[in-house]
């Protein structure tokens, strides 16, 4: 039961300080540790390594060392169920709708007979995609934008594209704020179905009309957000810099190499093979 209060009781306010906490307070977090360029090629070999693996065990053990990373790596634990939850929604509709068409066709064993052989066949499929959303998550949350940006910038992703990564994550939190003032403000101006209906339908369909009703505002609030961001960099000659090899230089001097991140991958792929052996 504490789980499900805990769900019952999660606000507005309570993402918005997990996903500030996500974009700056990340200093501690075991991938942001380590050098930026190595924690994305780690991430682009284990996007790759869960497909070799066609048995339940050693994916299952690979999806527990993935969990206990992003725990690790303070991952945020909305995005965490966010994740999990649709994978296995959608997994669960494939599931669902393979089954009622082979038992439609006339197929031996019965409706649930279907569901539990579709499951057990899907299982490893689930395993793989689950793994590598929670390894991809772990990996680019963990890490703080500046050192993402570098990270990708020194790898040969163009600054423009590396500062648009950067960008979006700092206004993340700040996007979620104005978008929940604005639906306040709504609030405070629309009076609320007295009569809620059947499962409160007729309030629920009024948020949805309330959450549509305050889009276009922050869209609008964004773009000129934008542009005055866009004023004061070029007013510091951040264009000029983008083609600036002393500016690269300058903001790549800092990334380097170091044991723990040799030792890092290291033990990854050890823990790699030591599953495929002996499970």
């Amino acid at each position: 039961m504490g789980y499900l209060d805990a769900l019952r009781n999660i606000t507005i306010a309570d993402i918005k300080v997990d996903l500030m906490r996500t974009a700056y307070d990340n200093d501690n977090a075991l991938l942001n540790k380590f050098d930026p360029r190595v924690v994305i090629i780690w991430a682009a070999i284990f996007v790759i390594v869960p497909w070799f693996f066609y048995e339940p065990e050693p994916l299952f053990a690979m999806l527990v060392a993935a969990l206990l990373l992003a725990y690790l790596s303070q991952t945020s634990i909305y995005l965490l169920a966010l994740l999990i939850w649709g994978s296995l929604t959608n997994i669960g509709f494939i599931v669902v709708l393979s089954s009622v068409v082979y038992w439609w066709q006339g197929g031996s064993g019965g409706l649930r007979g279907a569901v539990v052989d579709n499951s057990v066949a899907l299982l490893p499929f689930t395993l793989k995609l689950t793994v590598i959303s929670v390894v991809s998550l772990a990996a680019f949350s963990a890490m703080s934008p500046k050192k993402l940006a570098k990270g990708l910038l020194s790898l040969g992703v163009p600054r423009p594209f590396t500062f648009a990564i950067a960008y979006g994550y700092r206004m993340m939190p700040v996007l979620l704020e104005e978008y929940h003032d604005l639906v306040n403000s709504l609030r405070l101006r629309n009076k609320a179905p007295e009569n809620r209906g059947l499962l409160r339908w007729r309030y629920f369909l009024y948020l949805l009309k309330l959450s549509i009703k305050a889009f276009y505002p922050m869209a609008f609030n964004v773009a000129k957000r934008s542009r005055v961001t866009v004023e004061a960099m070029e007013t510091k000659g951040f264009s000029h810099s983008l083609g600036d090899e002393a500016s690269r230089a300058l903001r790549l001097g800092d990334l380097e190499i170091q044991p723990r991140d040799v030792s890092f991958v290291t033990v990854s792929l050890l823990f790699v093979v030591v599953v495929a052996v002996y499970l």
